[in-house]
C-alpha cells in the first residue's frame, strides 16, 4: 500500500486497507504483488479521486483480496469482457493503457489456484474480488468461486 500513496495524493484519493488479521498463504509472492499491483492501479485510475477500499480476510481455506473503488464504475455488458486481453471498457483516449491489466490479473490468479470476479454500477464504482487456496495452487482440487466468500 505504501507503494500507492504518491500516486493516491496525486489523485486526491484516500487510500484505505481493511483487514483485522494477518492473511498467510503458500502463493507465488511476485504474483500476488502484479495482481494487487493492477488492481490497485486500476482503482486509482478509475475511481476519480473517491476513496479505494483494500480489503483482505481469510475463511477457512480461503483468503480474500476485495478492492473497491467509487468511481466511473463498468457496464453489466462490460464486466465479463474486460478480462479479456486488450479488452477495454473505456476509451483509451481519456484513460490510456493498453487492456491487459484485468486480464494478466485473471492470468495469475488462476495460475495461483484462485478465482476473480467483479461487481459494479455505472457511476457509483466496482469492486474486484479474488479468492485464492490458503494451500496454495497445487492442493486445490477445482478453483474456488470469487463470490464463494462473502
Amino acid at each position: 500500500m505504501d507503494r500507492f500513496q504518491d500516486e493516491a495524493r496525486r489523485t486526491g484519493t484516500r487510500l484505505e486497507l481493511r483487514g483485522a488479521d494477518a492473511v498467510v498463504g503458500r502463493w507465488d509472492r511476485a504474483r500476488l504483488e502484479q495482481v494487487v499491483t493492477n488492481l490497485v492501479s486500476n482503482a486509482l485510475k478509475y475511481g476519480s479521486a473517491t476513496p479505494v477500499e483494500v480489503s483482505v480476510r481469510s475463511s477457512g481455506l480461503l483468503a480474500l483480496l476485495e478492492v473497491t473503488d467509487h468511481g466511473i464504475g463498468i457496464a453489466p455488458e462490460n464486466l465479463e469482457r474486460i478480462f479479456g486481453e486488450f479488452e477495454r471498457a473505456v476509451s483509451v483516449r481519456k484513460y490510456g493503457g493498453f487492456g491487459l491489466g484485468l486480464y494478466i490479473v485473471r492470468q495469475l490468479v488462476e495460475a495461483l489456484g484462485g478465482a476473480v470476479d467483479v461487481e459494479s454500477t455505472p457511476g457509483k464504482g466496482a469492486t474486484f474480488r479474488v479468492v485464492l487456496p490458503l494451500a496454495g495452487p497445487e492442493l486445490q482440487p477445482t478453483p474456488p468461486s470469487a463470490t464463494g466468500l462473502h
